[in-house]
């Protein structure tokens, strides 16, 4: 038996979410993924037993793409002896989109079965999110119902380090051409224009080049940033204890509802 960390990233090519949740607003980028065997008790520490993969979309933005990030997504899983999935927040986001997409490919035709597959490889999903807002609930602002991961793993005392642009090798005023102003990698520059920049390059046939391969390489270190310290997180918070009161089904239409971070 084995524990998965998952989280999603997304792109808003066609229209900017403004802070909705409406999953019309966005579109699936990639997917990364951790896995770890269950030892005897439960998610071990050691981060170098730690299997990690980003799955990247591997062309535009229409659905045929989409259902075949699904397909690598349930091939990856079904590989795997998962029946536990951790997220962070992925009850109100990451399963809720997944969850809509595998409808909505389902409904097409495009991908017949597709909820039932996403239900069946991730196995129990449990948001350790709400784990993180209850055991620091004085650290939450008025009317904040979640803590941003970075913050839950600080106050856990958990080192999760964040990606900075200067450590990959692109030409003096890519990142102006970006219109990115911060050092490091938010997950806002991967929604507003790092997501739709990746896609353009894979579209354009451009993948071989090495601004392109500079791209992925940030996108994965970063996508692997918010899945291999969910583990530690998951075992600070309770480990197994917490199976129960913060389990949210996978369910066909989108995971249940949690408010935004």
């Amino acid at each position: 038996m084995g524990t998965l960390a998952l989280d999603i990233e997304t792109a808003s090519p066609f229209a900017e979410p403004d802070g909705a949740n409406d999953t019309e607003y966005y579109e699936w980028l990639s997917v990364a993924l951790a896995y770890v065997d269950d030892g005897p008790a439960g998610v071990r520490a050691d981060g170098d037993e730690r299997e990690t993969a980003v799955l990247f979309r591997r062309g535009g933005w229409d659905d045929d793409h989409t259902a075949d990030l699904f397909e690598r997504l349930f091939e990856w899983c079904e590989a795997r002896d998962v029946d536990r999935t951790l997220t962070y927040n992925g009850a109100w986001f990451d399963l809720t989109h997944l969850g809509n997409w595998a409808a909505s490919l389902a409904a097409s035709e495009t991908l017949s079965g597709a909820p039932g597959r996403l239900a069946d490889c991730l196995g129990r999903h449990v948001d350790v999110a709400p784990a993180a807002a209850d055991r620091y609930a004085e650290e939450l602002w008025e009317e904040q119902v979640v803590l941003p991961d970075w913050k839950a793993y600080q106050l856990a005392g958990i080192d999760n380090p964040r990606v900075w642009y200067d450590d990959y090798d692109f030409d003096e005023g890519y990142r102006e051409g970006l219109g990115i102003n911060e050092s490091f990698v938010k997950g806002e520059h991967v929604g507003r224009v790092l997501g739709e920049r990746y896609v353009a390059g894979v579209v354009a046939g451009i993948e071989e080049t090495r601004t392109h391969r500079e791209l992925e390489r940030l996108l994965y270190d970063y996508s692997v940033s918010d899945v291999t310290d969910l583990f530690d997180l998951y075992r600070e918070l309770g480990g197994d204890e917490l199976d129960a009161d913060y389990h949210y089904p996978i369910e066909a239409g989108g995971g249940s509802t949690q408010p935004s971070r």
